[in-house]
C-alpha cells in the first residue's frame, strides 16, 4: 500500500495546550481519529510530536492521496493545522528509477 508523510503545523494560539476551546475540541478529535482512519482504510505508521514545536509528523499508509485528504478534511484537522503532504518512496524504489534516467552533467 502507498506509504504518505504529513507534517501538521499550527501557531501557538491555535495549539490545544494554549487554547480552551481547541482543548475540548481535540479530546473529541482523539476519539474519533481511529475510526476515521479506518473509514479511509489509513493504517498509521508513525505519529510523533515535533518536541517542542506546534507540529506533529504523521507517516501513513493508505490506498490512495485522496483518502489521506479525504480523512484530514473530514476529521475537521484542517480547521486549525496548516499541512504538508508528500507522497513517500523507498530508497530502493528511488534508486531503481533513477537508474533508467539520463544524466543531466
Amino acid at each position: 500500500m502507498p506509504k504518505y508523510v504529513v507534517i501538521s503545523s499550527h501557531p501557538p494560539n491555535s495549539c490545544p495546550s494554549s487554547n480552551k476551546t481547541l482543548r475540548e475540541l481535540n479530546k473529541t478529535l482523539q476519539a474519533d481519529l481511529q475510526p476515521m482512519m479506518q473509514k479511509h482504510k489509513i493504517k498509521p505508521e508513525v505519529l510523533l510530536h515535533l518536541d517542542p514545536g506546534h507540529r506533529v509528523l504523521w507517516v501513513l499508509e493508505a490506498p490512495t492521496s485522496e483518502a489521506v485528504r479525504d480523512f484530514i478534511y473530514q476529521s475537521g484537522l484542517e480547521r486549525f493545522n496548516d499541512f504538508e503532504f508528500f507522497m513517500a518512496s523507498s530508497l530502493d524504489e528511488i534508486t531503481s528509477w533513477i537508474e533508467g534516467q539520463p544524466t543531466i552533467w
